[in-house]
């Protein structure tokens, strides 16, 4: 099959191959709604820059790193990149890092910045967590025999490897903690729970699969009764979401966050109501919520090393520099259970 040129992407896109050539080269000088177009048409027709169009020469290491995000004002989205970075600095290796802000588009459009910019590998964490997710700039990566990396969120697309959360896992013990705490609080029944109210991602979601197959799990036959609410891993959505529920039920005796930015979500509600964290809600998070002790809530959590997955996803991207052909690695990391 012929290589995808500037001129048959100029051709489709309706402008000249100069406006194509300076979309790539210096995208501030294209019209935002006109770069866009010609970077959808480049990914549909699977165009890889001629600096990353395969050759009788292999192209020279740059030692540069891509690492791509979907919300770096999620912490542990943040801490990762940071991690990452520097553990990569002490190796000699430069990190582009992008944040995708939850956009199918930008994050296409930092993928192909980082071609560009001939990066030898990407760490990527797609705005997506279903495992169906086939953005195409995946076929494009591909064809430029750049190594992917992914992080937290899996997918059935070609990759070099990938490290993530033992989800089953974090839901299991956010049950556990429950069943130990009614058992530790036999003497009081007043302070038992019966009623557990866990607030998730989407319900497609193998995240959400995972963690809340976990919780019921292990909550079972005992005698709690469990509801879910499902929503999104971001904050605004998740508020939102718990608050329609709240508007049409009574509070339940614990909630369970299934993410950081979802048990921010369920402390702007307690504040709201009036609630106190922990004496009249017991609060749970799979992922830890950082200083919160400061403003005087103690909060039992899932813990993840946040260190070591990014240490793990470094040296899977510098493996597939070193020895692209090999593929398959998969590290799954399980998290500790740390209480108040």
């Amino acid at each position: 099959m012929a290589r995808t040129t500037l001129e048959d992407i100029a051709r489709q896109a309706g402008v000249s191959k100069i406006t194509v050539s300076r979309a790539f080269t210096s995208p501030d000088k294209v019209h935002a709604e006109t770069r866009q177009q010609i970077l959808r048409i480049a990914r549909e027709l699977n165009y890889v820059p001629q600096s990353q169009s395969a050759s009788s020469k292999e192209p020279s290491p740059t030692r540069t790193l891509g690492l791509v995000n979907p919300n770096m004002t999620n912490p542990f989205f943040a801490r990762v990149a940071r991690e990452v970075t520097l553990a990569a600095r002490a190796q000699g290796y430069t990190v582009l890092v992008f944040d995708s802000y939850e956009s199918e588009t930008l994050e296409a459009e930092a993928i192909g910045k980082l071609i560009e910019f001939s990066v030898d590998a990407i760490i990527l964490s797609v705005i997506s967590s279903d495992i169906d997710y086939y953005p195409a700039y995946l076929n494009t990566l591909q064809a430029a025999n750049i190594p992917v990396v992914l992080v937290d969120r899996e997918l059935k697309a070609p990759h070099y490897g990938g490290v993530y959360i033992d989800n089953l896992d974090c839901g299991y013990q956010a049950g556990r903690y429950f069943l130990e705490h009614n058992a530790l609080e036999n003497s009081a029944p007043d302070r038992r729970i019966s009623r557990l109210l866990a607030v998730s991602g989407p319900a497609d979601s193998m995240v959400s699969i995972g963690r809340m197959s976990g919780l019921r799990e292990s909550i079972g036959n005992h005698d709690i009764a469990l509801d879910v609410v499902y929503s999104d891993f971001s904050f605004e959505p998740a508020y939102r979401a718990l608050r329609d529920y709240l508007d049409r039920h009574d509070w339940p005796e614990a909630i369970i966050g299934a993410n950081n930015q979802i048990t921010m979500a369920v402390l702007k509600l307690c504040h709201e109501h009036g609630k106190r964290p922990q004496r009249d809600v017991q609060l749970f998070s799979i992922d830890e919520l950082e200083h919160s002790d400061v403003f005087g809530i103690n909060i039992p959590c899932i813990h993840h090393n946040l260190p070591e997955i990014a240490h793990q996803a470094l040296q899977f991207a510098m493996a597939a520099v070193e020895s692209p052909g090999q593929k398959g690695f998969r590290s799954v990391v399980r998290g500790e259970l740390r209480l108040a």
